[in-house]
């Protein structure tokens, strides 16, 4: 009997993760303005590795777009590349941009990585965010009528700093 359950669980011992991610789910944002916002992370090897990538959700604003750096960058809205062959113990760059063209909203970005045709899978998540910048001091002191802005409290704000809230 004891060979029988050897027989069965030595094939998934054998099998051991040849590639991580420093991180699976990015977080990045800045200004709608901007031409483009981005955020990485690293792919270490423990082996020899042929990998390959595919965009499995890009669920973003009508109009913006997406670019992926891995080894180097592809070109924009590149869905997947071939297979890549990486040595043993390296540190791979691996990068998302989004490019918002004016438009404000949040958009996600799931990229499916595999190694050795399929055998071994990851993901990485980015999550990127267009922001309309509210400067308080620029849009209300200086071009508009309002003169104060008070707390919860009703005390009179000096301190513009982030983490407040404002009335």
């Amino acid at each position: 009997m004891n060979k029988i359950f050897l027989f069965w669980i030595l094939p998934f011992c054998a099998m051991s993760q040849i590639f991580t991610v420093d991180d699976n789910y990015i977080e990045c944002s800045d200004n709608y303005t901007v031409s483009n916002f981005s955020a990485n992370t690293f792919l270490n090897t423990f082996s020899e590795v042929s990998i390959s990538y595919e965009i499995i959700v890009d669920s973003m604003p009508s109009g913006w777009d997406f670019q992926n750096c891995f080894p180097t960058c592809h070109p924009i809205n590149t869905y997947s590349v071939e297979a890549i062959n990486f040595p043993a113990d390296s540190s791979i760059y691996l990068n998302g941009h989004f490019y918002p063209n004016n438009i404000i909203g949040e958009g996600l970005m799931i990229m499916e990585l595999s190694a050795q045709h399929g055998l071994y899978l990851d993901t990485v998540t980015w999550r990127g965010e267009a922001l309309l910048d509210v400067d308080l001091e620029e849009d209300f002191f200086n071009n508009s009528s309002i003169k104060q802005i008070h707390t919860i409290h009703g005390q009179l704000v000096k301190d513009f700093s982030d983490g407040n809230i404002f009335l």
